[in-house]
This record gives structure tokens, sequence and C-alpha cells, in this order.
């Protein structure tokens, strides 16, 4: 493990690992990367995966339309899919308020050259005849758009980062951080498992570097505190539920239909996307409608997720090595942390 390095990036979840692969495809030839578990094990492995193109920032809608056009390249580069689904992403109104809303999302995206396309509730009707739209005053669509696996993509840009000569450390974790007047002086400590947990061992080594990133996710408060910074916090109350196949999608795929779009409810708080053998329904708030505002035809009946004991957050593999990317999402199910989420 090398202990003086240019950059020095804490956090091996998708920021971390994006960080680092686009400083060495900046030309900086002397980057490391440290994880505390395995790569994904923080805060991407529940993440989401959404895309939104629907924003008012010039800056920020040129940033994700970067990430759309980046990852569609990087499986040509390093040859690991990085789970991006182009099934569209439909953002629903139920007001006129919100449909003046998407307006000025429009007006960013056109000055941005992202392609989006106005629906009426017949045409959402006419091309999604699940999504039930009696109260709907109408959509923003844009079709290059879709959802990404968060773990996926990790594990590419990973595998680009090392094709870079990044080197990337797991099981190391950055308990100190000190400042000497030219350079970061991080100390580290080696991370083992014991008793099913993952607990810090007697060894320890200082790591010199010029810069250091830190991109700890959900210990970014921790992190911030051994800085000297302190990071405010809002709690925000969001679910997943993972939903089986229902009969009528069945039957509309049977049809020769494509694959549903990542569907949006600003006025229900919650959305839906597929993934392998399901769906995934994320509610923004506790107390948000239930998915039937969402999926307007039905509500479709509820499969347990199981979760990993003990403090293991590595996502669940099925049969593949643990470097491949995620392949069996519907035989396994998406597990999730009981401890982390709200029930």
């Amino acid at each position: 493990m090398k202990t003086q390095v240019k950059a020095l990036v804490v956090g091996g979840g998708a920021v971390g690992t994006s960080i680092a692969y686009h400083l060495a495809k900046a030309g900086w030839d002397d980057v490391m990367l440290l994880e505390r578990d395995e790569l994904t094990s923080g805060s991407t492995w529940h993440a989401a995966g959404l895309l939104p193109l629907f924003n008012m920032s010039f800056a920020t809608t040129h940033i994700h339309k970067y990430s759309v056009d980046f990852y569609k390249s990087l499986e040509a580069e390093t040859g690991l899919n990085a789970g991006f689904a182009v099934v569209g992403n439909l953002r629903m109104a139920q007001t006129q308020e919100r449909m003046d809303e998407f307006m000025l999302y429009a007006s960013t995206a056109e000055t941005c050259d992202v392609p989006y396309v106005w629906m009426t509730p017949d045409q959402i009707k006419a091309k999604w005849p699940l999504i039930r739209t009696d109260d709907l005053k109408g959509a923003l669509y844009h079709h290059t758009d879709g959802y990404i696996n968060p773990a996926d993509v990790t594990q590419a840009m990973a595998k680009g980062a090392r094709q870079r000569g990044v080197a990337i450390e797991r099981k190391w974790q950055a308990d100190a951080f000190h400042w000497n007047g030219t350079h970061w002086e991080v100390t580290c400590t080696k991370m083992v498992e014991k008793g099913g947990n993952l607990v810090p061992s007697d060894e320890q080594i200082v790591v010199t570097a010029e810069h250091v990133v830190t991109a700890s996710g959900n210990h970014a408060q921790t992190t911030a505190k051994k800085l000297g910074i302190k990071i405010p916090a809002i709690p925000v109350e969001h679910q997943f539920i993972v939903m089986d196949q229902d009969p009528a999608l069945v039957q509309f795929r049977a049809e020769g239909n494509v694959e549903h779009p990542v569907v949006r409810d600003a006025d229900a708080q919650s959305y839906v996307r597929e993934e392998r053998g399901g769906w995934i329904l994320g509610v923004y708030e506790k107390n948000a409608p239930a998915c039937v505002r969402i999926w307007r035809a039905r509500q479709f009946p509820r499969r347990s997720v199981p979760a990993r004991s003990g403090t293991d957050r590595r996502p669940v593999y099925g049969d593949d090595p643990p470097d491949s990317v995620l392949r069996k999402f519907g035989a396994e199910g998406r597990f999730q942390r009981p401890d982390l989420l709200h029930p």
C-alpha cells in the first residue's frame, strides 16, 4: 500500500470511484482510493439509481447530461455493463402549477441540448396503459434517460480507474487527518472481520497526500468531525419496496411493448422504476400516498426482501463471483438494511 500520493480519495462508493476515475482521466498519475469495507458497501448499495435530467439549474443539467453520456461509454472502456437501462423518464403532473414548473425544466433542457417531449394524459395512456391518467394534467418525458444500477456503475468506474493507474485499497479506514502546512497526513487503520463484524485492528499507517477528497456518504458527518468541520444533516423519510411481476405487465410485454420508463409523481411524492424481476417503489415521505398513485392500474403484491445478517452490507451477488456486477436481482431479491432504513 502506498504511503505517499498526490490525491487520496476516502470512500469507495459511486461518488468516490467517480472522483478517482476522473482525476486519473484528467492526467493525475498518483491517486489512491480508500474504502473501509467493500466497494459500494455504504450509501451506494441502497441508492435509487435514478438519473434526473429534470432540474432548473443550467450547470447541474450539464453535469447530469454528461453522466448519462458517460455511463453509455463505460462498458466499451471497461468491459463491465454499468447497468444503464435507457427506458425514458416520465414526470407526471396532477396540477397546472406542476406543469408550469415543468415548463421551467424544459427551458433549461433546451439550452443544454437535452431532448424532451410533452405528453397529454391521452398520450400517456396510449403508450403505457397500466397508468391511470384521469387526474393528470400531463407529463414531461425524457426518452434518452432511465436508471442505472449503483453497484454496477461503481464497479465499472473502479475498473476504469484501476486501468488508469489508480490504487484502490479496501478494508482501510481513515481515522485522523492532520495538515502539516504543506501536505495532509492521514492515519489509516486496517479493518478486519471479527465475529461477523468489521472492526479496527492494531495495524495503522500514515498516508501523506497533497490533496484529500472525502466521499464517505453515510459517514460524512463522522469524517467531517475528524476534520473539525460540522456538517448539518436533514433527516429524510425514504422507503423502498420491491414488488413482484404483475400479470397485466407480463401481458403488456408479451404484446411487444418496451420496458416501462421511470415514472415519477411529484404530487404523490413517489416514483417507480423497474429492475430485474420486479419494481422498486420509492416513497419520498413517510406518509406519502400508496404506490397506486403511480401505478394507477392496481396495487402490486409486495415481496419480502431478505436482509444480510450482522453488519454485512455488501451487495447480494447470488452465484456470481464477488467482483462481478449484479446479475440476479429476480432470484435473490434486493436486500436492505432494516437498521439503516425506515420501516
